[in-house]
């Protein structure tokens, strides 16, 4: 398995590029991170410190499956000021590279920890993991809600414990969810809602449809078309809460490959992170 660098996390070809810093030789995967680390102060400095830990047990963790380990946990760090902790388009670009980066004919381990976000960085995420040709595996070791699920239906197997959760996926147009903006035609006459719920109501019964038929492409492979049909229905079309947990016994009862054991090394992980921080799964955006 590759180095990681020190500052970007990215993989370090050939020799990469050496500094002296802190009187302490480290190596980047580029002039620009070396530049950058060169830069940082006290903040800086812990951050880098931490990224090294993580890099040496997602390192033990690759050892021990011979899978490349990519992580995606949203967990304030100890040197940021202000808390992102939702699927962004930032993550996206970088699991992107991560999985571009990995030999085609090499395992993936995608360690998920996360509410949600948004939605086309969710699903530039998932098409990724589904057009990985060798094996994806995604570990939810707590819970990988709203956009998280989908980049896990997406994987060829899904480790959690008793008590991780995954949850439905189904759209939030405005915060709201759209099956709900969707009934509203049904309720009410249409002189007596407002033009914008009308239009939310539309944008409600487009997404909607949307991600039925990405689940449906992320599941078609993995389960008979008539049941991946139903669970697609089932997961996007607010039938359920936004925020309904949906735990190890109930996803194997929906015919989703999940399996329990979520290794060792991934807990030694979330203890590099802060705890406390992360929103409430119900706020998810997608």
């Amino acid at each position: 398995m590759a180095d990681k660098c020190i500052y970007c996390g990215m993989d370090i070809e050939d020799e990469g590029i050496l500094r002296q810093v802190d009187g302490n030789q480290m190596r980047f995967c580029s002039q620009h991170c070396a530049v950058m680390f060169e830069g940082l102060e006290k903040k800086g400095r812990m951050r880098a410190a931490i990224l090294t830990e993580r890099a040496g047990i997602l390192s033990m963790l690759e050892k021990e499956r011979g899978a490349r380990a990519i992580t995606l946990i949203h967990r304030r760090e100890p040197w940021e000021e202000k808390d992102e902790s939702y699927i962004n388009i930032e993550d996206s670009e970088h699991v992107l590279m991560m999985i571009r980066q990995t030999p085609k004919d090499e395992d993936v381990d995608l360690i998920l920890h996360t509410p949600g976000g948004l939605a086309l960085a969710a699903e530039m995420i998932a098409m990724a993991v589904k057009n990985h040709p060798a094996k994806v595996t995604v570990m939810v070791p707590f819970y990988a809600m709203s956009g998280g699920t989908l980049i896990a239906l997406a994987a060829d197997e899904i480790i959690m414990e008793k008590d991780s959760v995954l949850g439905p996926v189904d759209p939030q147009i405005s915060e709201l969810p759209a099956g709900a903006l969707l009934s509203l035609l049904d309720k009410k006459p249409v002189e007596s809602i407002s033009d914008e719920n009308i239009m939310r109501s539309d944008i409600a019964g487009k997404n909607i449809e949307r991600v039925k038929k990405m689940v449906l492409w992320l599941l078609k492979d993995r389960m008979e078309r008539r049941n991946a049909e139903k669970l697609a229905d089932f997961l996007t079309g607010g039938y359920i809460t936004h925020d309904t947990p949906i735990t190890f016994d109930v996803a194997k009862e929906l015919g989703l490959n999940v399996r329990e054991g979520i290794p060792k090394q991934v807990y030694s992980l979330f203890r590099t992170f802060e705890f406390g921080a992360c929103p409430r799964p119900q706020y998810a955006k997608y």
